[in-house]
């Protein structure tokens, strides 16, 4: 009997673990603001906490926006990573 109660308590509480990973996030203006400029018509709605990292980390960098670096592909892959 503990072992069901056990077994059920981990099931729910890795249920809880992989709802609260899905949860979308609004992105600041600014980051928004920026992946629009490079990205005209991407939807930005409904993003996973990874891809709100990502992103992020993408526009913030210096680095990834020369175009050499292909920005608005890199973006695509993120959103289309949904």
């Amino acid at each position: 009997m503990k072992r069901i109660i056990l077994a059920s308590a981990l099931v729910a509480a890795s249920a809880f673990g992989a709802a609260a990973q899905d949860a979308t996030v609004a992105l600041s203006s600014a980051v928004q603001a920026k992946i629009l400029q490079l990205a005209p018509g991407v939807d930005l709605t409904n993003l996973t906490k990874s891809q709100y990292a990502r992103l992020t980390e993408l526009v913030m960098n210096a680095e990834n926006l020369k175009p050499g670096n292909h920005p608005k592909n890199q973006i695509d892959v993120i959103i289309g990573a949904q």
